[in-house]
């Protein structure tokens, strides 16, 4: 199956090359309370769900994906080849067998005893791509794993009210164009994924604390300057990516962030270049430092600076023992810092000035 997403809708490719928007789609996959009581949903409205195996090692290999396909045997409708299914429907599939199954309250059991969210049906840990079908085969819920693609058949009208039935289903609504109902909804969702992009801000509101499961943030606001003590709190951060024209700095309360894995910080980026516009000369930036507090990341993998005026960076990187990635490109770095010949655990060092 080959979809992509555009403005909070699903659009599936047809071998004739086509698209039909099929779909409203999450902005992050149902997970916990709302991954089960969506399985209820979904066993409830379709008679027939679909499993992959793509095949590509041995049974002993790929325990999760034999036990489930054993559990679910007694209510196997048919398996089908890549090919048949493209026969049949027309749309593109990739490789594996495809497993169809009865929608019972027992088959619906085993789905949620062996996942704890959508995202968790990948192969080779489990099977791949959890759907359901409607009863001409076509999707009616559906999943592409790798790609964090996840959408339901339904109007905006519909997502809105399972939104209200089941917290934390976070569907792409067209309401969401306005950035007030757009967090006001990641709030009451607790989403753990929140990407923050051309809604024209000029600072992050302080009630971004009250995402208090979020684990990735993304944002791309080129009026941003400066990050208050509200972003600091959120305790179960892992990403953290931040795309804006210039940045005040990073404050010392980075250090509170125990769990970031991955700093992404790019200066110089713009969503709406206007007629002349241009980024500031990289010594004219604000954005000229690490702070030492930088250290405390324990749990860092991935540096990530673009474009910025940092002239040294701070000794205490050197504390990263998890560090893989440090890149601190387009800067005003002169040379490589002898501290960082001694981290011997990078894998990957890019400190060019261009």
């Amino acid at each position: 199956m080959q979809w992509s997403d555009t403005e909070g809708l699903i659009e599936r490719g047809t071998s004739e090359g086509g698209y039909d928007v099929v779909a409203v789609a999450f902005h992050t996959d149902p997970r916990g309370t709302a991954y089960e009581k969506l399985i209820d949903e979904l066993i409830e409205k379709t008679d027939r769900f679909l499993l992959v195996d793509r095949g590509r090692y041995d049974d002993d290999q790929v325990p999760g994906v034999s036990r489930v396909l054993e559990r679910l045997k007694p209510y196997l409708i048919e398996s089908c080849t890549m090919e048949e299914m493209m026969m049949q429907s027309g749309a593109m599939y990739s490789e594996g067998i495809y497993y169809i199954y009865r929608c019972t309250p027992e088959s619906g059991r085993i789905l949620k005893e062996e996942a704890n969210r959508f995202h968790d049906w990948l192969y080779p840990s489990l099977p791949d791509d959890l759907c359901f079908l409607n009863e001409d085969g076509s999707d009616y819920f559906f999943s592409v794993v790798h790609e964090d693609i996840y959408g339901m058949k339904i109007t905006q009208e519909e997502a809105i009210e399972l939104m209200e039935r089941i917290p934390g289903l976070f569907f792409k609504l067209e309401r969401h164009r306005e950035f007030e109902r757009y967090l006001d909804d990641s709030i009451r969702h607790q989403t753990d994924v929140l990407q923050i992009s051309s809604y024209h801000l000029t600072e992050i509101p302080e009630r971004i604390r009250e995402l208090t499961h979020v684990k990735k943030l993304e944002i791309f606001e080129q009026g941003i300057f400066r990050l208050p003590p509200a972003l600091f709190e959120l305790k179960t951060l892992e990403e953290l990516e931040i795309m804006t024209a210039d940045l005040e700095g990073i404050p010392k309360g980075i250090s509170q962030l125990k769990q970031l894995q991955r700093l992404t910080i790019y200066c110089g980026s713009s969503y709406h270049v206007v007629p002349g516009w241009r980024p500031k000369p990289k010594s004219k930036l604000c954005f000229d430092s690490l702070p030492e507090e930088i250290g405390e990341l324990t749990e860092l993998v991935s540096l990530n600076i673009s474009y910025s005026g940092i002239r040294e960076l701070p000794p205490e990187l050197e504390k990263l023992e998890k560090l893989r990635y440090l890149g601190v490109t387009n800067s005003l770095i002169g040379e490589t810092p002898e501290f960082v010949s001694r981290m011997t655990w990078l894998q990957h060092v890019d400190l060019s000035c261009t």
